[in-house]
């Protein structure tokens, strides 16, 4: 998964100046008023919160969304193009892996996916100019989303050249690298926006329920971009550059819509926007806070134990002659959970320590790792039609890997908004989730170079050596080495007070 995507409830890096009060959101040019330390303290005492927070209840136990279906739907459906491109950029490995490409290529390509890492660079930008008579959010989103559409129509149209035919021409894979790393680029842009624009859409009561959205969201683009191309692929209903032609397509008439039909909410006078620099300025200094430091070093290794087994593994059973429709088909069986389990496992992560969660499953899903070595070792390629019962067990694997690495991202989540300073918000969610980004990109990326640094299998090597397996045994001791070494750092941040966490005005001044 994208990332993982990738996404939370945030509003994109506002901007405080010393003595400000709640990041305001933005205008057209980069102006900010001071606030009084009273505005501080009002919004220090509002709930810690623009994400997976309690959703508040009706009379009778429920939460009240009566008048936000259609915020909801619509906000879906934004998550859910998000989607589609990172769908694209895992299916595509699979493809060049076909036409003849290597393990260090297809690492190059996995770059395409970082700028949902580096976002924080621009987004004081994105949450700071805009165009009034537009709406704030949709001044970035809609462009965004309209070059997205034209991007991916070139794409389609230059596709069949660009990914070689395997023999006497060879993937261009600097020039797809740099075509999906654009059409993330806007992506990531896109999500910032949109993450920001539901703290607005949305009632404060019901804001949490934008982490479902997202997840959501993403994951059925994702399934639609990967799942659903290659099975139209594989019944010869649609090629690759038709499939891509009709999603640039509808980016570009989803986009028109909401620009013609959806208003943004007007800003009040008191929330219009400060100075991009004062928002670096406020992010450089929470990152020089202890707890923030411990956190990024948490979030940057927790990750790699996981690499080989969810990046590498599906390009190495294609490899063994395991037919890429049929791994997109095992992975089309489980979409179901992936969407329910974001929504399930909100009730599990309440109160003070939400990381509980991503500790008690963390062994399991180290234990995919071997686990998908072993099945891919006994991978029956010689044997045709391959038995069912590996595929039994093929689900199995894949099924533990994707319910532990969802429950471990929606407690992550809630743990982000749980120690959220809600006086800076934004800012501070923006960066949490740029963490928690590099540490799910830069694993796989490293992951795929090792394979074929460590791999040895000409007739001039001493030992014949899959570079596969070493790494998947090398992540698998590191993954164990760091839940033995983290634990009580990770207990030590849950246990930190509220006010270890808040960046107060003071420390801006």
């Amino acid at each position: 998964m994208a990332e993982e995507p990738k996404a939370s409830p945030k509003e994109a890096v506002p901007k405080v100046r010393s003595r400000t009060s709640t990041p305001p959101p933005p205008k057209k040019t980069s102006v900010g008023s001071p606030a009084t330390a009273k505005s501080v303290a009002k919004a220090a005492a509002a709930p810690a919160a623009s994400g997976v927070s309690a959703p508040t209840a009706k009379s009778d136990g429920g939460p009240d969304l009566r008048g936000e279906w259609g915020n909801l739907a619509l906000l879906c459906l934004l998550y859910t193009l998000q989607g589609i491109p990172l769908g694209l950029g895992q299916v595509l490995p699979l493809i060049l892996k076909d036409r003849g490409a290597t393990f260090t290529e297809l690492g190059v390509f996995s770059l395409q996916s970082w700028p949902f890492v580096l976002k924080l660079f621009w987004a004081p930008l994105v949450d700071s100019v805009y165009v009034r008579s537009i709406g704030r959010r949709k001044t970035w989103m809609v462009p965004s989303q309209l070059i997205i559409g034209v991007l991916m129509l070139y794409t389609a149209s230059q596709l069949e050249s660009l990914l070689g035919d395997g023999d006497s021409t060879r993937p261009a894979i600097k020039t797809l690298t740099a075509l999906f790393l654009m059409i993330n680029f806007l992506c990531a842009t896109q999500d910032i926006a949109v993450d920001g624009w539901a703290l607005t859409m949305l009632r404060k009561e019901n804001s949490n329920y934008q982490a479902t959205c997202n997840a959501a969201g993403q994951t059925f683009g994702y399934a639609l971009g990967f799942t659903g191309f290659t099975a139209l692929d594989h019944f010869q209903l649609l090629s690759l550059p038709g499939f891509m032609s009709s999603c640039g397509i509808f980016f570009i008439a989803v986009t028109v819509i909401v620009a013609i039909f959806k208003k943004e909410k007007p800003l009040p006078p008191e929330d219009e926007p400060e100075g991009i620099r004062d928002a670096y300025v406020q992010m450089l200094r929470m990152i020089s806070m202890k707890p923030i430091q411990l956190l990024f070093v948490m979030l940057f290794t927790w990750k790699v134990p996981f690499a080989v087994c969810e990046s590498v593994a599906p390009v190495k059973f294609q490899e063994y002659g395991i037919p890429k429709e049929h791994i997109a088909y095992v992975t089309s069986v489980l979409m179901p959970m992936y969407i329910m389990i974001p929504i399930v496992a909100a009730r599990w992560t309440g109160g003070k320590m939400p990381l509980k969660l991503a500790m008690a499953v963390y062994p399991l899903r180290l234990a995919t790792g071997p686990l998908t070595a072993i099945l891919a070792f006994y991978t029956p390629a010689s044997v045709s039609p391959i038995p069912w019962i590996f595929y039994a067990f093929l689900v199995l694997v894949i099924a533990a890997a994707a319910t532990t690495s969802e429950l471990m991202f929606v407690s992550q989540m809630a743990f982000f908004a749980h120690v959220s300073d809600p006086a800076f918000g934004g800012t501070y969610m923006t960066l949490l989730n740029t963490m928690g980004n590099l540490g799910g990109r830069w694993p796989p990326t490293a992951a795929f170079f090792l394979v074929d640094v460590l791999s040895c299998q000409t007739e001039s090597c001493l030992l014949q050596m899959d570079g596969f397996y070493t790494v998947t045994i090398l992540c698998t001791v590191l993954g164990v080495l760091w839940l033995l070494g983290t634990k009580q750092m990770i207990q030590g941040l849950q246990e930190k007070s509220p006010s270890e966490w808040k960046l107060h005005h003071e420390h801006l001044e």
